[in-house]
């Protein structure tokens, strides 16, 4: 059968050349492969793959769903009459999409190079198309580019959703949390019971010194000390919250993103590390998991491991190997200044091998955070001593991450990239938007779907988005999203911590006098008492969602329970097998 297969490679010139691929037709499966022969020493800056299978015109039936960059998890775009327009999803996110609902739905997976790929998804002259596109930036492939179509007629994205599922535990490893609890008591614990991040202290940010040492560095804003976190887990004890996972973010040296990649000792200011050990064991005897917040991926220049040598290098003009500062951040710096992009072979072999065990010295015990390991494109590096592509660079990402779950029980990070997630256990949220009523991040964004939540609730433990942060304190709209898409509560005490620093929202939780944590924690009271009902459900898979009309959802899961939630009422309805159906009003 003629696919109408096309393989574009863009040079780093711009020049255009076709390339030679390979199509194995296995009936309900058919996988293109680019071998990685054709590809070599070609300098090619991009690789697309356009085929008449990925494509579908204004007026059919059905749309079509895909990753959205780094803000919004995933969207669905109708087949309806929109101006032409395109944009590129998240690099190395989930690389998975289709179209649904139509005689010619497909469910396409990018398998090989997926470390640097994406998806181009566009409409022009009322023809749209979701192509899988591989950024090879001029560097030769890791391996062949391999992209699977599952030609699933009628499907819609929960059965896609399933299709993905499958694979991610037959071939990439994860395994269900009902598996993980039964293995590991930090799971279990956590699957338990809410997440409580506090932010203890931070410099800055936009950050006044760029190049900081210990002469000119910026004073830090105690947010909270150790004797703030008592009064706290008091607090829950008298109100009878008795279970909670706390993540300790900033309790380093200057606080959060102080002197990365030094990890330790719990600064004076914030109590010391003879107070902070103290904390810890006295949570853990009344029953509570504390962890903490570490950052691998980053460097600045005051930490007292700083190592220039250490740092991702790229070719300059002059085909020297020079340091960069992290892409994302070069602009405004961080708290600790210029974040300098650490090597992740280094950042595994010799920092988090030497450090995080330090770390667990301390007595933190549970889903132990790393950042952004799970959000953040990794950099390549070019330095000959120690070169690393995305590819082995998402290696090392793991490595960090199974380390972490050596050493403390678990392991959690940030966004929705999957790549690692056979070894994730928690993800803090799947998206982030500034304002989740923003509904649109491009004009192919009709309406967002849980399609990451279909594949891996029951899976890893999730929080929907950042605007779920603090969700008791939020409007209703984003209770409902947490509650629809299944989420874990997750609460943070002191999220701001700069004038362009709330992504999490404008509401917070604070611990500063007895008044503010009375507040707080009837606000964690709030989310204890509506997760106590649901919680079994973190054990289960999502296995359908469903628009029943206009603002009208329900999400279905594979012990039977539905949870309806309704929009315009501001209600959710929950119906489980063998139990009376109950609606929880505003």
């Amino acid at each position: 059968m003629d696919y109408g297969f096309k393989v574009s490679g863009i040079l780093l010139d711009g020049n255009v050349h076709q390339i030679n691929y390979a199509v194995e037709d296995m009936g309900d499966v058919v996988k293109l492969t680019v071998p990685k022969r054709y590809l070599d020493g070609k300098l090619y800056n991009t690789v697309e793959i356009e085929s008449n299978l990925t494509t579908a015109h204004a007026g059919d039936d059905g749309y079509m769903f895909f990753p959205t960059t780094f803000g919004s998890a995933f969207c669905l775009c109708y087949f309806d009459e929109k101006p032409d327009t395109e944009t590129l999803t998240w690099l190395s996110a989930m690389t998975v999409g289709g179209i649904c609902e139509n005689e010619n739905a497909v469910f396409i997976r990018i398998e090989g190079m997926r470390d640097t790929a994406r998806f181009r998804v566009a409409v022009k002259d009322g023809v749209y198309c979701i192509h899988p596109r591989v950024e090879l930036e001029g560097d030769d492939p890791d391996e062949d580019i391999t992209v699977y179509y599952y030609k699933m007629p009628g499907a819609k994205y929960p059965d896609m959703a399933k299709v993905y599922r499958k694979y991610q535990m037959d071939v990439m490893g994860c395994m269900t949390l009902k598996e993980k609890a039964k293995r590991r008591e930090a799971v279990r614990k956590a699957a338990d019971c809410m997440e409580i991040r506090v932010r203890m202290g931070w410099k800055p940010i936009p950050t006044p010194i760029r190049q900081q040492t210990l002469a000119n560095e910026p004073e830090m804003y105690v947010a909270a000390t150790i004797s703030d976190l008592h009064k706290v887990i008091d607090k829950m004890q008298e109100e009878g919250v008795d279970k909670a996972e706390f993540c300790l973010v900033g309790w380093g040296p200057s606080g959060h993103d102080g002197r990365f990649p030094q990890q330790y000792p719990c600064d004076d200011r914030i109590g010391g590390d003879d107070e902070l050990v103290q904390f810890i064991a006295r949570a853990q005897r009344l029953g509570y998991q504390v962890v903490c917040h570490t950052v691998s991926c980053g460097a600045y220049e005051i930490a007292n491991n700083f190592c220039r040598d250490d740092l991702c290098t790229r070719k300059d003009e002059n085909g020297d190997h020079t340091p960069f500062l992290r892409d994302v951040y070069k602009k405004n710096g961080l708290n600790g200044g210029d974040p300098w992009a650490l090597c992740p072979q280094l950042a595994y072999e010799k920092y988090a091998k030497t450090d995080l065990p330090v770390v667990r010295g301390y007595g933190f015990q549970g889903l132990h955070y790393v950042d952004e390991l799970t959000a953040y494109i990794p950099e390549k590096c070019s330095n000959p001593k120690h070169p690393v592509s995305r590819k082995k660079a998402h290696e090392y990402y793991r490595k960090i991450a199974q380390l972490s779950r050596q050493l403390f029980g678990g392991y959690q990070s940030e966004g929705y990239m999957d790549f690692m997630n056979a070894d994730v256990d928690s993800i803090l949220y799947t998206g982030v938007r500034s304002k989740w009523q923003t509904k649109k991040f491009c004009a192919l964004h009709d309406e967002g779907i849980p399609f990451w939540q279909l594949v891996y609730h029951g899976l890893v433990l999730s929080n929907a988005t950042s605007q779920t942060i603090n969700y008791t304190l939020k409007g209703r709209e984003n209770q409902l999203i947490f509650i629809e898409y299944g989420g874990r509560p997750v609460m943070y005490f002191n999220s701001k911590f700069g004038p362009d620093r709330n992504w999490m929202g404008d509401v917070d939780l604070y611990n500063k006098t007895d008044e503010q944590i009375a507040d707080s924690v009837a606000a964690l009271k709030r989310a204890y008492d509506e997760f106590e009902p649901l919680k079994h459900l973190q054990y289960e898979f999502m296995e359908n969602h469903e628009k029943l009309a206009e603002k009208l959802y329900r999400t279905t899961y594979s012990d039977g329970t539905m949870i309806t939630v309704d929009y315009k009422a501001g209600t959710y309805t929950v119906e489980a097998p063998g139990k009376e159906p109950y609606t929880v009003q505003k």
